[in-house]
């Protein structure tokens, strides 16, 4: 690991754990505190989900690679993602169990914990069915994501919290994050989201 992706990592790491307010932009430019109660979800989530550091558990636990790992254009990356199915199919929300994995893959094979995805298709979270909302996890609603290949729409909802994002917590992509350059990538630029 490099020296930047450990300082990185251990003041992310820092900020978390240290169960104190911390200012963090969710996404885009707002700059605001988390309420301590989305702090402390995201406190038993780390704790609960540390063990996904091993892709070997995870795809023990049901997680399987889902396409290549995804970027947005040249600058901004997503990473490698490994699916639950089950909990892809279902209507179910829960922080303890994100429907995806998300790796982000170097240079050497290592596959590097950077984020989860929750996510749930649209045709089973329908905002117009009974005047429901887009579902919402951590006080942030989730996008709904038409244009990723070989995937009905989707609402959506990363979380980075395994690696610094300086886009925000919740962003959808991270400049700190790439796909190596010799392996396939999806570019969600050229599929328009």
């Amino acid at each position: 690991m490099n020296l930047k992706r450990s300082l990185t990592l251990i003041l992310a790491a820092g900020l978390v754990l240290s169960g104190s307010r911390v200012m963090v932009r969710a996404q885009g430019d707002d700059e605001t505190p988390l309420p301590d109660e989305t702090t402390q979800l995201i406190h038993e989530v780390r704790e609960t989900t540390a063990v996904y550091h091993n892709l070997d558990a995870g795809l023990d636990a049901g997680y399987g690679k889902f396409l290549d790992c995804f970027q947005h254009g040249a600058d901004m990356g997503m990473g490698q993602h490994y699916v639950n199915g089950d909990l892809a199919g279902d209507d179910v929300l829960d922080p303890l169990q994100p429907e995806a994995l998300v790796y982000e893959p170097l240079d050497d094979g290592t596959m590097v914990l950077v984020a989860f995805e929750y996510l749930v298709f649209a045709d089973t979270w329908d905002p117009d069915d009974e005047g429901r909302e887009p579902p919402s996890l951590y006080g942030q609603d989730f996008v709904l994501k038409t244009t990723i290949p070989e995937t009905p729409p989707v609402w959506t909802l990363h979380i980075w919290l395994w690696t610094h994002n300086p886009e925000g917590l919740f962003a959808d992509y991270n400049p700190l994050v790439a796909c190596p350059a010799d392996q396939p990538i999806v570019d969600m630029a050229m599929a328009g989201s």
